[in-house]
């Protein structure tokens, strides 16, 4: 037990960053909690909202265009004999004027044109609508596997941080070895080769450690980069920097454990998870809303059959003044425009090829529906795999610890060399990185299982696991607010209006 003391410290001094970076405390929950709002989560959320847009797009479909009126358009001081005629359609309309001393003459009018496009109108906004659903579920999709990619990268940095425990036993271990060899070499109870031999596992174990290091290092990067917080979220008042954070620093004895126990509804069988995940999965809710839009275009492709025009209504006021008074007239122009493309060709194959995207998305979520079945089977079984190969680790960490308190009680007895304990703590340490890799990939199979049925949202939710609150800027008060602190303080008392 004494080694296993020694090996914790060990374990506290390798979770530390690197000399030289400010490292940042982290936990399973937290990273996940962080990586809801890194940038992939934040685009998602921009489609979303950019989706929405669609729905003020059909309004086109609905909303009348009118162009501008045209006040008091005419002509003035007008001179013709008596017999003569003068006509100006651009400002009578093709009214003619008979006469001598024409003075003045004027047009007031204004033009609307009403939509009449029936597929637009009944399928537009129902289209629009359905592709904001989508959306939304391409959103929640990108924060669920957000979320499992932070799990898995903490996960992986904690596990190298454990790695490296060993790799530095073993690098010490290999040192021990070159010296006893030369002490060997010395007395003559050893040849050069095997002096060779140490001095290459020794480099060997050096270089071992050096891609430890490595490896770590790229695997912080890496979740660094599902943790950053988009700019975005944070208040603008100042520049900031788009950088990675510089480290994490790991409890290396904390469980994290995922507490599936907790959650209501999660699956007793594979076939509760089979079936969990074809009621629930995302996957198959996309594709069901793809079915649905690719049948909503069909029916407007079908529909602009019926043709698209417009319904134009005109209103002007003529009036034209003669030194002996002139008439004054009202006119209101109603008709309209409409085309029935019942023989365009392109029509006609677009409704063809519409109904065969209605046939391609059913296949689409026939597929989805078979492939989300083999994902949960497969999770299941991975997660009852992972307990079985997590108890062995245990078993064998165990045995590592018998193994070690054996080559302890030698070394008292003076049976046993200091080498051989070295040794010993060697394969302890490896034991415990194996049963912490065990573990690991039990808290991930467990997160999967959660993913296939479509429960990991709401674990986050139970747990509380939600990004961290920010400061929200402070808003200058606008001109309506200022005016009304003005007034105020003119008021008697300081009084408000």
């Amino acid at each position: 037990m004494e080694a296993k003391g020694i090996l914790i410290a060990c374990f506290a001094l390798c979770a530390q960053a690197p000399e030289g970076q400010v490292a940042s405390a982290i936990n399973l929950e937290s990273a996940m909690a962080r990586s809801l709002e890194n940038v992939r989560v934040v685009q998602a959320s921009v489609a979303t909202r950019t989706a929405t847009v669609a729905r003020f797009e059909a309004l086109k479909h609905f909303v009348p265009l009118s162009s501008l009126p045209q006040l008091v358009v005419g002509l003035s001081n007008i001179a013709g004999r008596s017999s003569s005629a003068s006509i100006f359609p651009d400002v009578t309309g093709g009214t003619p004027f008979f006469g001598e001393g024409l003075i003045h003459a004027e047009l007031s009018r204004a033009n609307m044109f009403f939509p009449l496009d029936p597929s637009g109108q009944i399928t537009a906004l129902p289209i629009a609508n359905e592709g904001i659903r989508a959306k939304r579920v391409m959103e929640d999709l990108v924060r669920r596997s957000q979320v499992e990619l932070a799990a898995q990268s903490y996960f992986e940095a904690r596990r190298l941080r454990h790695a490296a425990i060993t790799a530095s036993l073993a690098s010490k271990l290999a040192s021990r070895v070159e010296e006893q060899v030369s002490r060997k070499i010395v007395q003559g109870q050893a040849h050069e080769l095997d002096l060779t031999q140490a001095r290459t596992d020794k480099s060997k174990s050096g270089i071992f450690v050096s891609e430890i290091d490595k490896t770590s290092r790229i695997a912080q990067r890496r979740l660094a980069t599902l943790l950053h917080s988009s700019r975005l979220l944070t208040p603008q008042d100042r520049v900031l920097p788009v950088r990675l954070e510089e480290g994490y620093e790991f409890d290396l004895s904390r469980t994290d454990e995922v507490e599936i126990s907790t959650i209501s509804g999660i699956p007793a069988s594979r076939e509760e998870a089979v079936e969990m995940a074809r009621r629930r999965r995302l996957e198959v809710r996309l594709l069901i809303i793809g079915v649905e839009i690719a049948k909503l275009q069909e029916s407007r492709d079908f529909l602009k059959l019926l043709g698209v025009g417009s319904l134009p209504i005109g209103l002007s006021f003529k009036n034209t003044t003669i030194p002996n008074g002139g008439p004054a007239t009202l006119g209101l122009i109603f008709g309209t425009l409409y085309d029935i493309p019942a023989i365009d060709i392109g029509l006609w194959s677009n409704i063809r090829r519409a109904r065969l995207e209605v046939a391609r998305s059913q296949l689409d979520l026939e597929k989805a529906l078979l492939e989300v079945e083999e994902d949960a089977g497969n999770a299941w079984d991975r997660l009852v795999q992972s307990t079985l190969e997590h108890e062995q680790k245990l078993r064998e960490e165990k045995l590592a610890e018998e193994t070690r308190d054996r080559a302890g009680r030698l070394l008292q007895q003076k049976q046993a060399i200091d080498i051989d304990v070295l040794a010993a703590d060697v394969g302890l340490s490896q034991a415990i990185t194996n049963r912490w890799t065990a573990w690991f990939n039990l808290q991930l199979a467990r997160l999967d299982l959660l993913r296939s049925t479509e429960l990991l949202l709401d674990y986050l939710r139970d747990r509380g696991i939600a990004p961290p609150a920010r400061p929200v800027p402070a808003k200058e008060p606008g001109m309506w607010s200022r005016l009304c602190a003005r007034i105020g303080n003119g008021l008697p008392g300081g009084r408000s209006p």
